[in-house]
């Protein structure tokens, strides 16, 4: 039996509850002659008026999904997926955002092409990366060249770790199975810089699958053309798991580059314009070209006509929803990039494959062959918190603090802080009323107002919409009677500014005063410890000279 249209099912669900056109129409806030061009297959709904004929009509999740699905739309969304994307924030923001990061920042998509940097990253790789195209901004591209091969001093380690990435996702060129995007790199590779491919080609025998337990920070080691050797900690954190994007951020790893990084910092400039965004039609026609696949293969993967494609990527039409989808996961176009485009045309957006992984759905593009998500025992990220070289602090689901660095410990003695009554650890609101953090974090407004309260509700993914929300009410009730004033304090900081409501990655300066008085700075970042465990890290990585001396100290 052939399946049914939208059209005939929509009509097929009314006459089954009696309904007449113009009492849909009524009931669904349409009108009678958009439920007839709906049914007679003229037109096709977006998912705001499916969704509300869907209501009209008293549907199950069942017959509500396969009515979305007829209409060119995907399933109703999980509640995983549905925080995800509550979480995101502002979608088009992410280039001011980092313009401010007192750190290295390069925010990059699902296939690792960095689409948004900041003017340090400029400085430090002393180039203007916006110079470049974003496929030639992708990490393994850029690696392959003679310029960035200069500058980093440990290519084989960062590049192992980088391809061990690319094998968990299922891209494993020893052998021969890569995705589209990542045959289109080593083909440019192989054009222009044919030098590199036998190192890349013995990194992807010799290096493992990258393990998911394990935390995505990595050593930089990267050289100046004055000669100047500089040292990060190149840290992977979530940025926007719905659009699948990351920030890659670099913080310094040792006095001299702290050093090195105020200085830039001070000097200041060094910004990028806003990158040129190109539009659909472009895009398609220049990833299709990136591919080597003509307009008739194209139209073979996708089901579209020669003459459909032709027209989209001339600007002479506009695609409708599964158009866009079938496209950009034909060329393996990343999740980031696939919304925008769906946003141009006030398509619903699509949640990136990674997105998909992490909630445990079955991925169709950059990790279709990615092997599915496990847990990790606490006590190993314990083990591997505790053989970190800077503060660093785990917090659960609910932001109670569960374990912390001997680093951590040195800096802010942590046990002397009682849990709550039934709680397991002491909760972050906790810490940061308290007299001694009021008192000894010099800017301890400009980290309330990242990190409380507004933070706290989007970590907390696997919970009901409001159950962190009340956890952080509930939390407050019990302190409000021994630590008023800080209460008092954080409520003034959330009438005074917007707050923060998205998942990406909270970061701010932390300057911290220890009791003998030496001043500290770090930079704070809290981030996700692994994609499948409900874990947060709070990590200070120290931010100047003083800071270094003072760790170092022991």
């Amino acid at each position: 039996m052939a399946a049914q249209s939208f059209g005939q099912l929509l009509k097929s669900f009314r006459l089954a509850r009696g309904l007449t056109q113009e009492a849909l129409a009524t009931l669904g806030s349409t009108s009678p002659a958009s439920i007839s061009s709906y049914e007679e297959g003229r037109r096709v709904p977006d998912a705001s008026v499916v969704d509300r004929l869907a209501a009209a009509l008293q549907l199950g999740e069942e017959d509500h999904t396969l009515l979305r699905q007829t209409a060119g739309l995907r399933g109703l969304p999980g509640g995983f997926e549905t925080a995800l994307k509550r979480g995101r924030g502002p979608v088009d923001t992410v280039w001011d955002e980092v313009q401010a990061t007192p750190w290295v920042t390069l925010i990059v998509n699902e296939r690792r092409e960095i689409i948004a940097w900041n003017g340090l990253a400029n400085q430090t790789s002393e180039r203007d990366l916006g110079e470049l195209s974003q496929f030639e901004r992708g990490l393994l591209r850029m690696a392959a060249t003679p310029y960035f091969e200069r500058h980093l001093r440990n290519w084989e380690e960062l590049i192992g770790r980088l391809i061990s990435i690319f094998k968990a996702e299922g891209s494993d060129l020893s052998t021969g199975e890569t995705n589209q995007w990542v045959t289109a790199i080593l083909e440019s590779i192989t054009r222009e810089d044919p030098g590199f491919l036998p190192r890349i080609f013995d990194l992807f025998v010799s290096t493992q699958a990258w393990r998911e337990e394990d935390r995505n920070v990595h050593r930089v080691k990267w050289r100046l053309d004055d000669g100047t050797n500089l040292l990060f900690w190149g840290a992977f954190c979530d940025w926007n798991s719905y659009d699948g994007a990351w920030a890659f951020d670099w913080h310094a790893a040792n006095s001299e580059t702290a050093a090195w990084v105020q200085d830039a910092v001070q000097a200041g400039g060094h910004e990028s314009a806003r990158p040129e965004l190109l539009s659909f039609g472009e895009t398609i026609r220049q990833e299709r070209a990136t591919a080597r696949m003509s307009m008739r293969q194209l139209a073979e993967a996708t089901g579209l006509g020669v003459s459909t494609i032709t027209a989209y990527e001339s600007g002479r039409r506009n695609p409708s929803r599964v158009a866009v989808i079938a496209l950009c996961r034909a060329l393996n176009l990343d999740g980031y990039s696939t919304n925008r485009f769906l946003r141009e045309f006030d398509h619903e957006e699509e949640p990136s494959d990674w997105a998909r992984w992490i909630a445990g759905a079955t991925p169709v593009g950059t990790y279709r062959n990615r092997n599915a998500l496990h847990a990790t025992n606490l006590q190993a990220f314990k083990a591997a918190c505790d053989g970190l070289q800077w503060p660093s602090v785990l917090l659960d689901a609910g932001c109670h603090v569960v374990h912390a660095n001997p680093l951590a410990q040195r800096l802010v003695p942590l046990r002397s802080f009682a849990p709550l009554n039934g709680r397991p650890g002491p909760h972050l609101l906790q810490l940061m009323v308290s007299r001694q953090f009021t008192e000894a974090l010099g800017n301890w407004d400009e980290v309330a107002g990242v990190i409380l309260p507004g933070r706290l509700e989007p970590l907390v993914l696997n919970a009901p919409r409001d159950a962190s929300a009340n956890n952080l009410m509930d939390v407050a009730r019990e302190l409000i009677r021994t630590e008023r004033d800080g209460i008092d304090r954080v409520a003034d900081v959330w009438r005074s500014s917007p707050g923060f409501t998205s998942l990406r990655r909270p970061g701010v300066p932390f300057h911290w005063t220890t009791p003998s008085g030496e001043q500290l700075a770090f930079n704070c970042v809290i981030a996700g410890v692994t994609p499948a465990d409900p874990y947060k890290a709070l990590d200070l990585f120290p931010a100047d000279p003083a800071t270094f001396r003072w760790l170092n100290r022991g």
